[in-house]
């Protein structure tokens, strides 16, 4: 996946390693005018005999400017809601974003800084609060990017605390190793003269993290590709009271050649044992699935995560090899392995046709009462309330 329109007007590359300097995407991001809605109100004076024209109520506190609130529905006395299935549940809770004035999404995010927060991964803060690894584009040339990691109190607005690779790193994701007190990140770093790579690295406390300071490093060998390795998804990490012992299941798209030539991203599973041996796998019947949905072109990200007991997945896909304004997301039930496609909308206006990089992830809620659902996705194309960019919301559960 690679490009969308900046707030400068420049392509902002989004996934480097599908076609790295080899020209740019010809995709074009149709932004359509916002229209605002003005409600007139008519009264009547019984008392005077004179009819009084009023003004359009002014926009709700905490919308942002140019947004308008969400129509609001009240349910209808005496009638309990339906029951709902577990993947029924999913995808109201994907599907529906809250309302611009909700103060549970940002579109395009920001950090403090105004650096765009691509591909956000969030998780909890041991500290309080939550930790989210991005990354942004920089520089006068496309394709580089940096990764960092910034904190948040409420999802939506963060701090960069720090730049964990400056330069050609991407697609990044951070996890807790559980039992210990250390991280590990996975993310997606060009090589010159040689491609783009999977990256591990492991921090062996909250400081180190914070600092930048990493105790390991180990570069995963490309398996079934010539070119590029990357989109990386921590599956598990299981720790026998040392790094060296530890087993590390990493998901990832490596792109696929045919008489050398370049073809479209397919998805792979490989396990790291004591942070040194590493196997892999394609994920064929995956890829053939994806394909029977109309997603023939690359398949890339993708995230697993636990919801009603249950695990799911969601992944992105191209209906169009090359066509970056044909991303699509789906979800994965994985007890039966059936795929239901995902569209996105606010007040029941549609707000995307071209979505990829989800992440979905539950999390402890902001006001410390029970959890939430949250979801991070890259937006190419955007129409009124949304904006290109990265999208953040959460629903309360």
């Amino acid at each position: 996946m690679a490009g969308a329109l900046s707030r400068a007007g420049s392509f902002r590359r989004v996934k480097p390693s599908d076609g790295v300097g080899f020209g740019k995407p010809a995709l074009i991001v149709r932004l359509r005018a916002r229209h605002g809605r003005r409600r007139w109100g008519l009264a009547v004076s019984s008392l005077l005999g004179v009819l009084a024209l009023w003004p359009a109520p002014t926009q709700a506190a905490g919308v942002p400017s140019g947004l308008q609130p969400c129509q609001t529905q009240t349910p209808a006395a005496n009638v309990a809601p339906r029951a709902q299935s577990p993947v029924a549940q999913l995808q109201d809770l994907i599907e529906n974003v809250p309302c611009a004035d909700s103060g549970r999404v940002s579109y395009d995010a920001t950090d403090n800084l105004g650096e765009s927060m691509d591909v956000l991964d969030p998780i909890t803060d041991p500290a309080g609060g939550y930790l989210g690894v991005y990354h942004t584009e920089f520089g006068p040339y496309p394709w580089e990017f940096r990764i960092s990691l910034a904190h948040s109190a409420d999802l939506i607005h963060w701090t960069q605390i720090v730049v964990l690779d400056p330069l050609g790193a991407s697609m990044p994701t951070l996890r807790a190793v559980p039992g210990t007190g250390g991280f590990l990140l996975a993310y997606e770093k060009k090589i010159p003269h040689v491609g783009n790579i999977v990256r591990l690295r492991y921090y062996s406390s909250l400081g180190d993290l914070e600092a930048g300071r990493f105790a390991a490093q180990r570069d995963l060998p490309r398996t079934f590709s010539w070119f590029n390795d990357g989109t990386p998804t921590i599956l598990s990490v299981t720790w026998h009271h040392s790094l060296a012992r530890s087993v590390m299941h990493i998901g990832f798209h490596y792109e696929t050649e045919a008489r050398g030539r370049r073809g479209p991203d397919r998805e792979a599973i490989g396990t790291l044992v004591d942070f040194r041996r590493w196997t892999a796998h394609t994920e064929k019947p995956l890829d053939a699935a994806l394909d029977r949905q109309g997603l023939s072109g690359s398949h890339g990200d993708w995230r697993q995560f636990s919801f009603a007991g249950d695990r799911w997945r969601i992944y992105e896909g191209q209906t169009t090899s090359g066509d970056f304004g044909t991303w699509q997301v789906v979800l994965q039930d994985t007890s039966t392995g059936q795929l239901y496609p995902l569209t996105l909308s606010s007040d029941t206006q549609a707000i995307s046709d071209s979505i990829a990089n989800p992440i979905v992830t539950v999390l402890p809620s902001p006001d410390g009462s029970g959890q939430v659902l949250v979801v991070t996705l890259y937006l190419f194309t955007a129409e009124s309330p949304a904006a290109p960019g990265e999208l953040v919301y959460y629903q309360t559960l």
